[in-house]
């Protein structure tokens, strides 16, 4: 295990890598806060879902063409667009903290999400060689997730030393002022139009390759809208958890997740990356279906902790497995209909988890474990002939 080999990427690539750090360290200080701000203007459980899936029914909606658009105008000029959607996006659940603004507010967050995945993957794709990509984007994926695990601990912390009336809307403004640092990073990557593709007309052969990869993300994408956008409100409604160790334990899990993130490379060289995903979501599932077993907060936040890193800590192993099956021209398309999948049905999942939640605080768990176990059958199913074939 040597980690020479996340050595001597490009410039550019740096610049992305950085561009998620930041973006994932702000967007998790929201992430964590707006159920608890959205709780504290008046909402339930079902208000908060309906917001939750407007942003991923217009996400869904967007990634359709996506891929195209990303192509189209170019991926710098994507993520700067996303990068502006954001900023206005959280300016406005700041300072118009009305139903109608929110809702608003989630669309164009939504419509930022959409553009700016497909955009990011397939241009950080295109600064390795397929024979490093799973190095790159577990190295991009763990200082990511280790920026999320400080937006988790400064989204817990925060609320408590602002002043005011509602110190998480102070906590989202500032969440919202790294933003900008986003926009000047990703305007230093050097354009890249001679290198990105036409746009895409789906064969038969390449239209059954993404419904393979769909099918197993659309799965797991309805199992965590049910549960994953409530579990600050579970904790704090069943165990009477404070925010500061709610956040405390999630930012745990994502550093956690963020530094055994480098050795997952490591483990697909031996293994391959059949074996690895199936294993660790699979390990998840498990986990997730115990937790309305668990009879006292600490015990849950084991589980719980446990069950993220093992779901989770395989993403870029996904995206970069993913990456084999498709050519350079195939690839923001393919991404944004997997996305388009796992997005959509988790728009669904999230409406679905706030009216379940308000009546029961076990079933949500049951129904997620299904779906996942669901996933990982349909996923080994499509893709363990694979093993041996492909390397990731």
């Amino acid at each position: 295990m040597s980690l020479g080999k996340y050595k001597g990427f490009s410039r550019d690539a740096k610049l992305v890598v950085a561009y998620s750090f930041f973006g994932w360290l702000g967007g998790n200080i929201s992430w964590f806060i707006l159920p608890f701000y959205f709780k504290s203007l008046g909402m339930g459980f079902s208000e908060i879902g309906t917001l939750f899936s407007i942003s991923t029914i217009a996400q869904s909606a967007l990634l359709l063409t996506a891929g195209h658009i990303s192509v189209k105008i170019g991926y710098k000029r994507t993520l700067m667009i996303a990068v502006s959607l954001f900023f206005t996006a959280r300016l406005m659940q700041v300072f118009i903290p009305e139903f109608w603004a929110l809702a608003l507010a989630a669309i164009i967050s939504g419509v930022g999400m959409a553009l700016e995945g497909p955009a990011l993957m397939s241009l950080l794709s295109g600064e390795v060689s397929d024979e490093r990509r799973h190095y790159l984007f577990s190295l991009n994926s763990a200082l990511g997730t280790i920026g999320a695990a400080f937006g988790m601990f400064l989204g817990g912390i925060l609320p408590r030393l602002l002043d005011g009336s509602n110190p998480y809307k102070s906590t989202l403004l500032i969440a919202a002022f790294l933003i900008p640092i986003q926009g000047v990073l990703i305007s230093l990557v050097s354009p890249i139009l001679e290198r990105e593709e036409k746009k895409l007309k789906l064969d038969r052969t390449t239209s059954l390759k993404i419904l393979k990869f769909s099918i197993p993300a659309a799965l797991i994408g309805l199992g965590a809208g049910v549960t994953i956008p409530y579990m600050g409100l579970y904790f704090n409604s069943r165990f009477g958890t404070s925010l500061e160790s709610i956040g405390g334990l999630f930012a745990i899990q994502q550093f956690i997740m963020g530094i055994g993130t480098f050795a997952m490379p490591f483990l697909v060289d031996k293994l391959g990356s059949v074996k690895t995903i199936v294993g660790f979501n699979g390990s998840a599932t498990l986990l997730i279906v115990s937790m309305p077993f668990a009879p006292a907060f600490l015990i849950a936040a084991v589980i719980y902790t446990i069950r993220t890193i093992l779901m989770n800590i395989v993403n870029p192993i996904w995206d970069s497995f993913m990456m084999h099956f498709f050519n350079k021209k195939e690839r923001a398309t393919a991404l944004a209909l997997r996305n388009f999948a796992w997005t959509s049905t988790f728009g669904i999942g999230q409406y679905l988890g706030g009216f379940i939640f308000d009546r029961s605080l076990s079933i949500p768990f049951f129904i997620t474990g299904v779906l996942y176990g669901l996933s990982m059958v349909s996923f080994w199913i499509f893709f363990a002939k694979e093993e041996e074939r492909i390397k990731a």
